[in-house]
Order: structure tokens, then sequence, then C-alpha cells
């Protein structure tokens, strides 16, 4: 064999084993990639379900304000208790509420077991109906309905959010 038969074999030989050791680093990198990217994912959707759990806390809240307000048609025990009342502010928290709700229904039917679309039609009828009330009696009336429909979406949220902050 000449030498430059030896030199040729030698680099191909070198040439091969070159080859070798980037495919097994290159399949390494993108092992590596994958698995970052894979971890990305699960971060951002960590993020993301975070920030659900933090929007439906805040509309829980909100709920939970306007169920105080509505609270006084449930206690009142005559007309009389009502008295000085400002019912277009009461309204006014209920049609907050409602828009709250109404931004963010998509997280909440996701979310929970809420019928979002019965629900908000729900809110919208009884708000309609205690702004129309003449009487007090009907104010009280439509106010406790208000209570007990804002009742069911703050047991439904709690779970949701309960269920939610022990998966983490």
């Amino acid at each position: 064999m000449k030498t430059i038969d030896i030199i040729v074999t030698l680099i191909g030989v070198l040439g091969a084993l070159a080859s070798f050791i980037g495919a097994y680093f290159s399949i390494r990198a993108e092992n590596k990639a994958k698995s970052a990217a894979v971890r990305a994912e699960s971060a951002r959707d960590s993020i993301i379900r975070k920030q659900e759990t933090t929007d439906l806390a805040g509309i829980l809240f909100e709920a939970k304000k306007v169920q105080q307000v509505f609270g006084k048609y449930s206690i009142a025990s005559n007309n009389r208790s009502l008295t000085g009342v400002e019912f277009e502010k009461d309204a006014g928290a209920l049609q907050s509420f409602i828009f709250n709700f109404n931004e963010n229904r998509s997280t909440i039917s996701l979310s929970s077991d809420i019928d979002t679309q019965i629900a908000y039609n729900d809110l919208n009828t009884l708000l309609d109906d205690f702004t129309r009330s003449r009487s007090i009696t009907d104010k009280k009336d439509t106010g406790k309905q208000i209570r007990i429909s804002l009742d069911d979406i703050i047991f439904k949220m709690r779970k949701v959010i309960d269920n939610r902050n022990s998966e983490i």
C-alpha cells in the first residue's frame, strides 16, 4: 500500500468517525431541545391555568360583593326594613357583575359546570325585573331571587377554585 492510499483511508476513517460523533451530538442536542420545548409548553400551560384561576377568583370576589348587597332583601322581615335602600345603586352593582361575568364567560364555561348562557340570561332577566319593579314587595322578592342565583354561581365557582388550588 502506498502512503497516499494509507492517508486517504485514514482520512476516510477519521471522516466517518467525525460523522458519527457529529450525529451523536446532533441527536443529543435534538433531545435536549425537545425536552426544553416540553418544559416550556408545560410552564406556559401552568401560567395560563393560574391566570384563569386568578380571573375566576376575581369573578367570585365580585359575586360575593353583589351577594352581600342583595342579602338585605332576604333578611328584610317587612317592607319598612328596606326604607332608604338605594335600589338603583344595587342594580348598578349587579349590572357591573353581569358585565364582568359576560366578559369571562368562556373561561367560566371551560372551568366549571355553570351554563354561562343560562346564568347570563337569568341574571339579565332578574336585573330587568328588579329595575322594573315598582313596589318594595316586588323588589324584595326579585332581590331574593338574585341572591339565590348568585349563591349558585358562587357555590360552583368556589368548588372549581378549590379544586384548582388543591392540584397545585
